[in-house]
């Protein structure tokens, strides 16, 4: 019975190490890919991180891609801290691209506008104001009973007919459940040949399920990461960011 017990002490403490060290290894891997991405802007610069933020290893994997894979038409759902350095990567590579962001909350999408001109990027994005409305049926799922109004975004864009990479990180999951799932079925008719999706909070119960009506949608399989999903059509360079686990 000692014996016993002895073993089972053992793998408990065995797995609370490995919970500890692979905690510490994200935590290390956060450090390291905000490290990265703070370098477009100065020391003395405050970009505010808080529980809504999109993850700094998120952001960064999508800054590889923007540059890796050439993207020019950009479009977010959900302001915030991604869309400072979205802005300010183009900005400072002068790269020829058009970023558009989507926020619901008006009140939000002011303080961007302040933020955004703060770091003179005003000119950079493009921020649709899109409250939440009751979607065509035609990209709702299921329960789904809220999503951007589609009207407003489809007018903004305008004759910009082709996008190569989404960033799906809105509308807020609480809203409505399969909340993000209309991006995808919104945008299918305009991505570009060669093109890019991020999905992040992807720990949520309905994601899943999101994740495999996109995947028929796209008809291409996702790419799990530890809180984000991607998609992408091309295959010739991988872009997600260096991980301390190949050390």
């Amino acid at each position: 019975m000692i014996s016993s017990l002895k073993r089972r002490l053992k793998k408990f403490v065995d797995q609370k190490i490995k919970e500890i060290k692979k905690h510490q290894n994200q935590t290390q891997q956060i450090v390291l890919d905000y490290a990265q991405i703070s370098r477009l802007f100065s020391e003395s610069t405050f970009i505010p991180f808080t529980g809504w933020s999109i993850s700094p290893s998120v952001i960064l994997h999508i800054l590889n891609d923007i540059v890796i894979n050439n993207r020019r038409n950009i479009i977010e759902f959900g302001a915030g801290a991604s869309t400072l350095y979205i802005a300010k990567l183009i900005q400072t590579l002068k790269l020829d691209a058009k970023f558009y962001s989507v926020e619901s909350n008006a009140d939000w999408l002011k303080k961007m506008e302040q933020e955004l001109a703060l770091y003179n990027l005003q000119d950079i994005v493009t921020l649709i104001h899109a409250p939440l409305t009751e979607p065509d049926t035609d990209i709702c799922l299921n329960e789904q009973e809220l999503w951007y109004d589609s009207e407003k975004i489809t007018a903004a864009l305008g004759g910009n007919a082709e996008v190569d990479l989404i960033v799906v990180d809105g509308p807020y999951g609480g809203s409505t459940p399969f909340a993000r799932y209309s991006a995808v079925p919104f945008l299918h008719d305009r991505l570009s040949k060669n093109h890019g999706i991020f999905r992040d909070d992807t720990r949520r119960d309905d994601e899943d399920q999101i994740a495999k009506h996109w995947s028929k949608i796209l008809d291409l399989p996702q790419q799990k990461f530890n809180r984000y999903t991607y998609f992408t059509s091309d295959a010739s360079f991988g872009t997600a960011p260096y991980t301390l686990s190949k050390l």
